[in-house]
């Protein structure tokens, strides 16, 4: 009885200890998806000494020669002598390195004399175990290359394929250049650039002269929408060095940029009756065979009297007729053998007569400047300003004085009923004893 009632107890015991296994197996299971591994997340040696210095790794200089030094430090024979001694012997007499490894960079010696940081960075105990592992030397030259790469060089790998496609080849190179200009600059910020994208049209408000085709594919290209939406391309549009890196990278050619402006660029009106004598000039031409363009002016302020060409092209020049239609003067001119001799000139002269001394404005359109072939520059066009004369009436013919010449062009009109504006000194519609009273009480005065 006693030993039935044992085994029943054996039994017993051991059926509850292959439940209680099978519980712990299932608990362990269960549990397994949810255990961290602390040691997965523990930085590897190479990755805590980037971390430590990374600022470090940014310096240009050390962006330079460090790739070279620790591929030379992961060679046989300089492993055989690195170790703390060494390494420390080295930092306090950096010539000795010479004796170690031959082949090493002067520009390095010179840095280990001179440079504090840098004499830190190998008294590092972390650092002077790194470099006696050439495992851990490879992975910081992984860590160094795939993160201390150039803001330029990121954006250049990341949108590659982008920048090989021909329409934005064709837009690329002026756009850069017109990003890079000072006022343009000021404008780039997260804010403005994200304004633009909500709204393409804006940009010409920033950008007066870009190609429409750009607006259109702000606008419909989610290519494009994506690349100006990264926050690494905007903080690249605010650095221009950043820029000509890109364009380095690129290969962008540099284009013939020219530039086609009115002068003088703001001019007080002459006088009604006057003529207002203006020049389209010509700068930073290269290879220049040809030109056309309008100008647009107010014919409620201006009236067309004669255009004259330049002597800025030469050869065998193609005679082409100037249009002159309501508010607009066309011209062009073409030499069909010989290109431009100089970078500057006036292309055109143009005389106009004062309708109305008023404020106005003459602008430029329709500009191309062409090489031989048929090649087509990029052209910035540069417009004019007419201001309305000061508000001196009695200084009628506006020479900055007020002399006989105002008292006799007043009396010359005197009675008129249909008087030029600047006789009628008062403005009541006739000119009278009372121009001639105001004129003689600013007699002798400059304006």
């Amino acid at each position: 009885m006693l030993r039935i009632q044992s085994t029943k107890t054996t039994h017993s015991m051991n059926l509850l200890i292959f439940l209680c296994y099978l519980t712990l197996v299932f608990i362990l299971n269960m549990s397994c998806p949810f255990v961290v591994d602390t040691s997965a997340q523990e930085p590897s040696l190479a990755e805590k000494v980037f971390e430590k210095y990374r600022t470090f790794f940014q310096r240009e200089d050390i962006k330079e020669l460090l790739p070279t030094a620790l591929d030379v430090l992961k060679q046989p024979e300089p492993q055989k002598l690195i170790n703390p001694e060494t390494i420390d012997l080295i930092v306090r007499n950096p010539d000795l390195l010479k004796t170690y490894v031959d082949s090493i960079d002067d520009d390095f010696i010179t840095l280990l004399k001179e440079d504090q940081e840098i004499q830190d960075f190998l008294r590092d105990t972390d650092v002077q175990t790194l470099l006696q592992d050439v495992a851990a030397i490879e992975e910081l030259e992984t860590l160094l290359m795939e993160n201390l790469v150039s803001l330029a060089e990121k954006i250049h790998e990341r949108y590659l394929d982008l920048f090989m496609r021909e329409d934005i080849q064709a837009q690329l190179p002026i756009l850069l250049i017109e990003l890079k200009d000072p006022e343009i600059q000021k404008l780039l910020i997260p804010e403005t650039i994200q304004l633009v994208i909500d709204k393409p049209d804006l940009l010409k408000t920033f950008l007066p002269d870009i190609d429409d085709e750009i607006i259109r594919l702000l606008k419909e290209d989610s290519e494009i929408i994506a690349f100006i939406s990264d926050p690494d391309v905007q903080l690249l549009l605010q650095d221009p060095e950043a820029i000509d890196e890109l364009e380095m990278l690129l290969s962008v050619p540099v284009p013939v940029v020219v530039t086609v402006k009115i002068v003088p660029a703001s001019i007080v009106s002459p006088m009604v009756g006057e003529q207002l004598i203006i020049t389209v000039d010509i700068a930073d031409g290269v290879g220049v065979a040809g030109y056309q363009g309008t100008i647009n002016f107010d014919p409620l302020a201006l009236q067309f009297v004669a255009l004259e060409h330049g002597t800025y092209l030469s050869g065998n020049l193609l005679p082409i007729a100037t249009v002159v239609e309501n508010n607009q003067i066309s011209f062009a001119q073409i030499s069909i053998d010989t290109t431009a001799t100089t970078e500057e000139g006036t292309l055109v002269t143009i005389t106009f007569e004062v309708l109305d001394a008023k404020a106005s404005m003459l602008s430029l359109s329709e500009v191309i400047i062409s090489g031989l072939a048929g090649v087509e520059h990029q052209v910035i066009v540069e417009n004019a300003e007419l201001l309305e004369p000061p508000k001196t009436p009695w200084d009628v013919n506006n020479d900055g004085r007020v002399n006989i010449l105002d008292l006799t062009f007043v009396a010359s009109h005197f009675g008129e009923d249909n008087p030029p504006p600047a006789a009628d000194v008062n403005g009541d519609g006739k000119v009278n004893i009372l121009d001639l009273t105001t004129v003689a009480s600013h007699f002798g005065e400059t304006t």
